[in-house]
């Protein structure tokens, strides 16, 4: 068992490192930082050192660590540095609660602001992988999974501008609040597309909200399309084609998503569209 002078010795030199005076540069290693903020923070009188040796080198203390760390922690958060003077001038429990919870409002923004960036980079690296050795103009028969998307309550009127038609696609991604690496396009109903009738149509985004509805799971022809909006019906004829060819038929609306286009390019030719529908085998009757 420990001698009670032993736990007195670790008590004593736990003492001492409390009491301890640490120059400039031991304080930062402490804390983690590079010295010139405590400097700065000296400079501008938000932070001052404990005191000065007699040979004028300043020296911090332990005492002062918590409030080091309060006022950095705020800073990384940018309140103002004449607010956090005003507040150490004569701290207060009341003033410190509410100083936090207006600060961890703003925190909770700005970690809005980081997902909505790691949403965008995450989508940015599942395009550009998807688009690695894409077979353009070919249809490809795959197994996808059931998606969760969100249709436009409006329909879109196919017949305006390019400008137009990109005015109410970006209004309808801001109001799910996403970005337009979300993945989103022209859904077409599977029998006015049959039919080739209309021109309005809903934009999809495939997002889970409590708005969403299911794009059912099962096999699906895709086709990637590389061009202008003025050549896609090519690629609405090799998708038919094909499925004619395979002796496939469409059973389910036809989604057109657009993969990143200025985002990737700035040349209107280069721009690739994804076209997919859900497709069954055509059993005959004879």
């Amino acid at each position: 068992m420990e001698s009670l002078q032993g736990k007195g010795g670790k008590k004593g030199k736990m003492k001492n490192y409390l009491q301890k005076k640490f120059t400039t540069g031991e304080f930062a290693k402490l804390l983690d930082i590079n010295k010139d903020t405590l400097l700065y923070y000296d400079k501008i009188n938000l932070f001052k050192p404990a005191g000065t040796h007699p040979n004028g080198y300043r020296y911090y203390t332990f005492e002062q660590f918590d409030q080091f760390m309060a006022i950095h922690s705020l800073r990384q958060v940018e309140v103002p540095i004449k607010e956090l003077k005003t507040y150490f001038e004569t701290p207060t429990i009341p003033s410190l609660r509410q100083l936090a919870l207006k600060q961890s409002e703003q925190v909770a923004l700005e970690v809005k602001k980081l997902q909505d960036i790691q949403l965008f980079l995450h989508r940015v690296v599942e395009l550009t992988d998807e688009m690695q050795g894409i077979s353009f103009g070919e249809v490809h028969f795959k197994k996808l999974a059931e998606e969760s998307i969100v249709l436009s309550e409006e329909k879109l009127d196919w017949s305006l501008s390019m400008e137009e038609l990109y005015q109410h696609s970006s209004v309808f991604l801001k109001k799910l609040g996403v970005k337009s690496t979300a993945a989103h396009g022209i859904v077409y109903e599977k029998e006015k597309f049959l039919q080739e009738e209309g021109d309005l149509h809903h934009l999809f985004c495939r997002i889970e909200t409590s708005h969403s509805k299911k794009k059912p799971t099962g096999l699906y022809a895709v086709l990637y399309f590389k061009g202008t909006f003025d050549n896609i019906d090519t690629a609405y004829t090799q998708l038919m084609d094909s499925l004619v060819k395979q002796n496939f038929e469409i059973d389910g609306d036809v989604y057109e998503e657009y993969l990143l286009h200025s985002i990737a390019s700035l040349e209107e030719e280069e721009f690739i569209t994804k076209i997919s529908v859900k497709v069954k085998e055509i059993v005959s009757t004879s």
